[in-house]
This record gives structure tokens, C-alpha cells and sequence, in this order.
């Protein structure tokens, strides 16, 4: 079992201004709403529920009441609501939603989100892992009639795919490596490098990009936006992949404790036993660190991407906006949390948005092989599927322990005042 197959499985917990078409305002659709969970969810939620502490319960419970007061009615689609919903979020409704994997969507899922909410821009923040895995991904009746675009980090650039061309192409496996583990010291390196090449790297071209041809700069895009203003698009924005979490889990680990794992384990190569006392320094700080320090990691490491999604949103002809993971839970939460708090809305309010996800798992067709693959990879599973207020409340402190402020980690990322102020204009002006 190689350190990419412990990536893939966090990264499954990573985890979518035309108004509203008439008698069909969020806020109605909220206040309506209805339970959509089928009979084999909710007997799947029932046998959970008794392992549960009394305190835990009761927390589900709340949360599970304010996701049918909020989360819009669909049957497929996760997680899914208004960036208007949460208490004191001065968003005008319609604008903007933050929801799970939209390809699972039902005929009535698409009717609602796009027949009558009229969502025209979607923005995938998966990765190419996750795509990869998505038999649903190009599914017709949902994605026919948008037009796909590919956000290029390390250019930063955007590219309008034709209807034959791939999203991404490999590069070399080792080349790969040394990118990701470029900040451990070079007595440790090759050491590194040796067992990563051969148990480590993707066989989808994971963490690197081929040369955009064709391509305009991101920063750019915004002012192209006279010809794209009547069609639909979906962004392709990739904010975290499994070796940006090897990077920065590698960056956190004291290097004598890479070296000696691997010093220790000389048979790596040929014995599985020996490969699971490597993993063994990565796991320990994976599950001791928990959803807050990946957290701080999809904020360091996935901060171009992070940039392009608040441009894209602060764009009014791209509106609505419907951004999203796999859950629609942490990539999803965290870009939810940014917008939320540079438009004032209280802490409270944030953390309690983000606690509606803590169901979502327990709500999806492969949960229980969600839980298998997080423990076979001796990871918590009830620590990384779930969505407890602390690590809301301890990634917002941590931005401003790190950063200052929200405002000052968007300045760390290039989101400067004045694209803030573009922002917060056309999310809550008229």
C-alpha cells in the first residue's frame, strides 16, 4: 500500500446574478425544504446513531434539524445550500451556493439547480484522483450544455477545453517527487526519494500539469468575460491533491524521524511490513494533527487556488455560482468560511454553517467505504468524516494567529482590497 493510497482516502473527505426563477427564492426553498434521505440512509444513520454518545447525539440532532431547514431539497446531491443561510450572512439569496458532487444529481436535482435556481457557473475544486474515480463526471443530462475550463497553477493560467481534449497529461514520476518533497534536506532526499518512487506517485499524472497552449492568464479572465456571459462553464479548479499533503505532512515531520524510518527499513522495497513502519511517522502526524492541520495545509498549499475561486465568484455575469467537492464539506467549508467572514458574518454563524456537514458522509451511497479505506490506512475514520464546530473555530483562529486576519491571508494570497471590495459588492448589492 503506497502513501498516495493514504492521500486519496483524506482527500474523499475533501474534501459546486441571474435571480431565482419566480415563486422560487432560496430562503422559500430552505423554510420548505423537506426530508429527501432514502429508507437505506436513514437506517444507516439509525445503527450509528446508537454508538453515539448522548452529547454527540445531540449535536446530530440539531445539526440534522438546521440541514432540513436549509440544505435545498434534492436527493442526490449533498450538502447543498445557500450562502445566504447561515445567521447574519448579509449574501443576497441566489447568488452564490456551496453544495456536494454535482454529477450524482437526479432529473429533479437538475431541474431544481438549474431550471430554477439557474445556476450557470460551476467550480469543481476536486482532484485528479477524484475525477479520475467519477464514472459520472461527463454525464450528459448534467454537463451537456457547459462549456469546461482548467485552472493551471503553476502558471496560473485557464484553458477552454474542446469537446475531444484530455484535462490533464503525466509528466515524469520523478520529477513529481522532487517537487513534493523539495523542502526536506538533502541528507534525508534521496533517502525519501528511493521509497517514494517506487510506492509513492500517482499513475494519473497527480500534482503536475502539461503546458497550457491556448491558454489566457487567470488574473485575466475576469476582463474576457463579454463573449462568456450567456453560457454556462465549469471551472476545473484542483486546490489540494494528495502530494501537496505529502509536501506539507513532510514539511512538519522532524527529518530525523523521516531518515530513521527509513534507515530502519532498509527491505522497504520488498517487504510490505517494512513499508508500514515509513508510513508510520506520516500517520502518526496525519491523525494527530487531524482536520485542523489539514486545514492549515489546503490554506498554505492550495492558495492559488483558493485566489481563482474568489475571482470567479466575484465575477456578477458568472452568477449563481455553485462550488463544491466531493462532500462539499472541507475544500467546500473552507472557501465558504473565507467569503463568509470578509462579508462580516459572525464566527458563530461560520462555525455552525460548517457543522451541517457533520451528517453528509453518513448520507452518501459508499459511506461505509469511506470507513473501510480510512482504517485500513489506520486513519480515524470518525475524526476525518466529520465536521465538529472546534475545527471550524480552530482553523479561524488559526488564520489569525498565522495571517492577522481573513483579510490578511487573502493578502497573502493576492487577493488584494480591492478585489475584497468587488467581492462583497456583488454578493450583497442589488
Amino acid at each position: 500500500m503506497s502513501l498516495q493510497l493514504i492521500f486519496v482516502s483524506i482527500l474523499l473527505a475533501r474534501s459546486t446574478t441571474a435571480l431565482l426563477a419566480p415563486h422560487h427564492s432560496s430562503r422559500q426553498i430552505f423554510v420548505h425544504a423537506v426530508a429527501t434521505t432514502n429508507d437505506e440512509v436513514a437506517a444507516d444513520s439509525t445503527a450509528e446513531a446508537t454508538e453515539r454518545s448522548p452529547e454527540e447525539q445531540e449535536f446530530f440532532s440539531r445539526t440534522a434539524a438546521l440541514c432540513q431547514e436549509r440544505n435545498l431539497p434534492l436527493s442526490h446531491v449533498k450538502n447543498a445550500r445557500d450562502l445566504c443561510s447561515p445567521v447574519d450572512s448579509p449574501i443576497i439569496p441566489g447568488r452564490v451556493y456551496r453544495t456536494g458532487r454535482v454529477s450524482d444529481a437526479s432529473t429533479q436535482d437538475i431541474e431544481l439547480l438549474f431550471d430554477q435556481l439557474g445556476i450557470k457557473t460551476l467550480v469543481d475544486l476536486r482532484s485528479p484522483t477524484e475525477l479520475k474515480d467519477d464514472a459520472t463526471l461527463e454525464r450528459e443530462e448534467v454537463f451537456g450544455n457547459f462549456t469546461d475550463m482548467v485552472y493551471y497553477e503553476r502558471n496560473k493560467m485557464v484553458k477552454e477545453l474542446g469537446p475531444d481534449e484530455s484535462r490533464m497529461e503525466k509528466k515524469r514520476k520523478r520529477d513529481k517527487i522532487r517537487n513534493a518533497v523539495g523542502g526536506v534536506r538533502k541528507s534525508t532526499l534521496d533517502a525519501v526519494f528511493s521509497f517514494v518512487d517506487k510506492f509513492g506517485a500517482s499513475e494519473d499524472g497527480e500534482g503536475d500539469e502539461e503546458e497550457c497552449i491556448d491558454c489566457i492568464e487567470a488574473s485575466k479572465l475576469l476582463e474576457a468575460t463579454s463573449r462568456r456571459k450567456d453560457r454556462k462553464e465549469r471551472h476545473f479548479v484542483s486546490i489540494m491533491n494528495e502530494l501537496k499533503y505529502v509536501k506539507g505532512t513532510v514539511s512538519k515531520l522532524r527529518k530525523r524521524d523521516i531518515a530513521g524510518a527509513i534507515i530502519k527499513s532498509p527491505t522497504a522495497i520488498v517487504s510490505k511490513s517494512a513499508r508500514e513502519k515509513i508510513k508510520k511517522p506520516f500517520l502518526d502526524e496525519i491523525n494527530s494533527g487531524g482536520l485542523p492541520m489539514l486545514n492549515e495545509l489546503l490554506l498554505k498549499f492550495g492558495a492559488p487556488g483558493i485566489h481563482h475561486v474568489l475571482d470567479l465568484i466575484s465575477d456578477k455575469s458568472r452568477h449563481p455560482v455553485a462550488f463544491y467537492c466531493t462532500a462539499g464539506k472541507d475544500r467546500t467549508g473552507m472557501i465558504a468560511a473565507i467569503i463568509l467572514s470578509l462579508l462580516g458574518t459572525p464566527d458563530e454563524s461560520i462555525v455552525e454553517d460548517y457543522s451541517l456537514s457533520a451528517n453528509v458522509y453518513a448520507e452518501m451511497n459508499d459511506h461505509k467505504a469511506m470507513v473501510g479505506a480510512l482504517s485500513q490506512r489506520s486513519l480515524d475514520a470518525k475524526v476525518f468524516l466529520g465536521a465538529p464546530p472546534h475545527v471550524m473555530k480552530d482553523t479561524l483562529e488559526n488564520i489569525r494567529k498565522v495571517y492577522g486576519s481573513v483579510e490578511g491571508y487573502c493578502d497573502f494570497i493576492g487577493f488584494d482590497e480591492k478585489s475584497r471590495e468587488r467581492l462583497k459588492y456583488v454578493l450583497t448589492e442589488q
